[in-house]
This record gives structure tokens, sequence and C-alpha cells, in this order.
């Protein structure tokens, strides 16, 4: 039961003190000993926000006190307990009723019964919950069925229509595979996988990327020799491409605007095999001293990291580097389905903000590139807005810039490339890579 009370903890970090959850499963993994609990935690903790709507509608519907008024405790142990009744097969309906209403005499004795009411009440009344979900109109059957706010919905369906809507609703709410990039300044991907596959891990070779490798089975892999000696780097597979479509010369100088957490900004430096000059620059303190401490880590050199807003013209870097990485703050929806809390947060309201944001990073980068110089956009966003349309203008106001084209896993594309979670098995990214054809 030790999981179940995490899990409960965990969820209120992320839905009340606003908490990445991420951040809270790095954190809480490292209480466990075992890995099937530690499998357990996991997968009801997200599978819990995933399904946060979709749970409380049934709550809603099933509780005579409305959800805001619920005890916070009391109300996570009623949306464990119901994901579990709706999505764990593996559980009986008694063991989840039985722990549940255990759970909440630790917490608020008086409240066991409500618990116990409502969790009854929600099993006998199982079909029918699940025929009136069916029976929603079409874009609130979206929202309630996938956990999505109806604004989200809508605007998704306006980007994709409404079938690949779903499809991409769908994917977003699985659980992504664990990819690593391997460090090749230490080790070849290939000689990488060959000594380690099948000694901790059941491995494969990522397709789209030449330095990723999917863990299949992981488990604490920040505690393994591989990772501590610096020859792996969690990453998802979409963002190591920044680096491989980038494709630095060796002894060049290569800046990143907004570099934090450092993935890109370490993997070009592992690409010239410490020969390069690289900057990394982010907003925030506390962010650039865990890239440090990253860099030490993987044995890297030659990088620097600046304190430097990315909206600030910083006059010392005018027409200084070969290469810029331009990954800009974004909404997020492409990587949904590693922080699901990410749909509940997205404030459309200051949409327009943001892409100010992106257009002012995007601006000063280009002044910091040399002739013939290149830089990756990008974005772990699937709306259009903030990946082509917004390259699209910038080109059209900077005529000493042109997109380039670059090859992935054998196929041509003409200056940028959008992966979506329901067709690459990737986060949702856009990469642009544009040129600095003259001064």
């Amino acid at each position: 039961m030790e999981y179940r009370k995490e899990v409960v903890d965990s969820l209120y970090r992320v839905t009340e003190k606003k908490k990445y959850s991420n951040m809270e499963i790095k954190e809480a993994i490292v209480r466990f000993d075992s890995k099937q609990e530690k499998d357990l935690y996991v997968y009801n903790f997200y599978g819990v926000i995933e399904n946060i709507i979709f749970v409380d509608w049934i709550i809603s519907t099933y509780s005579s006190i409305k959800i805001p008024k619920i005890n916070d405790k009391v109300l996570n142990i009623l949306r464990l307990a119901v994901f579990q009744l709706f999505f764990n097969d593996n559980l009986s309906e008694s063991k989840v009723v039985f722990e549940s209403v255990e759970l909440t005499k630790k917490y608020l004795f008086k409240s066991h019964k409500f618990v116990n009411g409502i969790l009854r009440s929600i099993i006998r009344n199982r079909e029918n919950i699940l025929s009136a979900v069916n029976n929603l109109e079409k874009t609130n059957f979206l929202s309630i069925k996938y956990s999505y706010p109806l604004e989200l919905i809508n605007k998704l369906i306006s980007e994709f229509g409404y079938e690949e809507a779903e499809q991409f609703c769908i994917a977003s709410n699985t659980k992504p595979d664990m990819i690593v990039r391997v460090n090749q300044t230490k080790i070849s991907r290939d000689l990488f996988f060959d000594t380690f596959n099948g000694r901790e891990f059941q491995m494969d070779k990522t397709l789209l990327s030449h330095y990723g490798i999917i863990i299949k089975n992981p488990h604490h892999i920040e505690k393994t020799e591989m990772y501590i000696e610096g020859l792996i780097t969690p990453q998802d597979e979409s963002s190591m491409l920044v680096g491989q479509v980038l494709n630095p010369e060796k002894k060049s100088h290569i800046i990143d605007m907004c570099c934090a957490p450092g993935g890109k900004c370490l993997h070009v430096a592992e690409i010239c095999d410490n020969t390069s000059y690289v900057v990394g620059c982010d907003i925030f303190e506390h962010k650039l001293r865990l890239v440090d401490n990253n860099i030490k880590r993987l044995g890297l050199s030659n990088i620097s990291l600046k304190l430097q807003d990315a909206t600030v013209t910083n006059d010392d870097f005018i027409g200084k580097f070969d290469y810029c990485i331009v990954d800009v703050p974004c909404s997020n929806s492409g990587i949904i389905r590693r922080k699901p809390e990410v749909k509940y947060r997205m404030d459309f309201s200051r949409f327009d903000e943001l892409l100010t944001l992106q257009r002012s990073i995007l601006e000063n980068a280009s002044k910091y590139l040399k002739e013939g110089g290149k830089m990756i956009y990008s974005t772990c966003s699937v709306f259009d807005e903030e990946n082509v349309d917004l390259v699209t203008d910038f080109l059209k106001t900077h005529e000493d810039f042109n997109f380039e084209d670059f090859v992935i896993n054998g196929i041509k594309h003409e200056g940028f490339i959008k992966l979506l979670p329901h067709i690459d098995n990737t986060d949702g990214f856009f990469i642009a890579c544009l040129k600095r054809t003259h001064l």
C-alpha cells in the first residue's frame, strides 16, 4: 500500500502546488526499493493526471459535495481509486475500495464512509457511466474521454481536424519510451549497444536519431554505471534531431539561446568532440547550475554558461557564431505524454505574448550568426502559429536568411519538419533549419 500514499501525496503537489510531474516523479521514485512498487507508483500517478477531467467528471456525478469543497487528500484518494476502477483490470474492485477507505482513515477518519459510498455507487453504475461518456456531443466527448480542456480540444480540432485530433489525444495519453543519447566523445552508439544491451536493460536503437537508445525496462537509470560515468543522457529522440540537423563542424563557435536543461547544448559539444567553443545561455541561474553538473558528468569542455536573457540583444555576440540553437519557450503542447499536467496549464489568453517572445528570441539569434552561419529554430509545440508560420513570417522580413534542406533517415526535408506523437512516436516537435546567406 506504500505506493498509494505516495501517489496521493504527489497528486497534491502537482495539482495544488503546480509542481511538474517529471520533477515530482524524479524525487519520489528514489524512495522505492522495489521496482514493482515504483512501477505501480509511476503508472498510477501519471494515469490519474492524464485522466483527471474524466475522473473528476465521474466523482462530481456521485458526490454530494462539489469537488472544490472536498478535502485535497480525500479527493486525490478518490481520483486514484476511480482511475484504477476504469483503467486497471488487474486490481479487484473490492481491493481498490478497501485500500482507499483504509488510507482515508489515516488522513481524515470521518471521511471514510463518504469515500466508501461514492466508490460503491460508481462500481454499481460503471456501465451507465461508460454509456454516458459515449453519448456526449463530439467535442465534449473528446474533452471528457481523454481529459483535455475544451479550449485545447477546439484548438487541436482547428489544427488537425476532428479525427486526427482524437488520435493526437490518444497518443499523448500514452507512456513514452525512455530514450537516452549516447555520448560519442566516450563511446559510439554501436559499441554502447553491443556492450550494454541485455546487461541491465533490454535496448533498441532509435530510427530517426543516430545517437539514441531506447531503454525497454528502465529502473533507476541515474544510479547506473553508464549514467554516472557520462556515457548517456536522457533525451527524447525528437530533441536529439536538433544537434543532428545542425551538424556543426569541429572547431566552430556555437550559441544556444535558451540552453537549460542542456540537452541540445551538450549534444552539439559531443558532436564536435570537445573541439568547438559553445556558449549556453539561460535566464535562470539555478538551471545553469544543473547544466554545469551534466557538463562535468559527461566530461565535456569548451562550454561557457552565461546568465543571459535571450530577448535582450548582447552586442558582444553580434556576428560571432557559426551556429545557433534557438529552442524557444513554447506552449509545450508536444510533450503532454511526458508532462500530462501541461494540458490543464495552457493559457491561450496569453498566446500572443508567447508568440511575441518567440519572435524576439529568433530576431536576436539572427543577429549573432556570421555570414554562412546556420541556425535551428525549434519548439516542443504542435501548433503552426509557433512553428512554420512564425519562421515563414521571419523569412519574409529577413532576405539574408533561407531555409536549408536536410535529410533524416533517408528522407529529405525542405527546411523544416514537424514530428507528432501519433505519427512518429516521438514528442510533438518542430525543427526549422535556416542559413544566413549574406550580411
